[in-house]
């Protein structure tokens, strides 16, 4: 068992560092890879985290998980990793999409909750 969750955490370093990597690299290289491999990653890594047979893991996951919306967050991935061809409003900003995607991913996995309005954090008064 101790062999599983040292995979686990060696492929999850592994993808962080790729992950790192193609972020450094030349505009055209990272956006060719953010655009094949970003949404399969976050969808991977979902679909783990919401497994309740899956525990190990979890912090590097959620590491992963916070690098790649940060990347998205701060513009560092430029292309736009959805096809606009497939979207109502294709100037949508990658910030949106990922999102829409997550909360899709979340309503799948559990279909049981209800659907909440969240309110953006720039419109608190406290």
């Amino acid at each position: 068992m101790a062999y599983v969750g040292s995979a686990t955490l060696t492929f999850l370093l592994v993808c962080l560092e790729v992950i790192n990597n193609f972020a450094g690299a030349e505009t055209a290289v990272s956006n060719a890879f953010f655009q094949q491999y970003f949404l399969s990653i976050v969808q991977d890594i979902f679909f783990v985290l919401t497994d309740a047979d899956h525990k190990s893991g979890f912090k590097l996951q959620s590491l992963l998980l916070a690098r790649m919306f940060q990347l998205v967050e701060t513009n560092q991935i430029q292309a736009p990793l959805f096809d606009p061809a497939q979207m109502a409003d294709p100037n949508v900003s990658n910030s949106v999409f990922l999102k829409e995607y997550c909360a899709n991913l979340l309503k799948t996995a559990f279909p049981h909750v209800q659907k909440c309005v969240c309110i953006p954090s720039s419109s608190w008064h406290i």
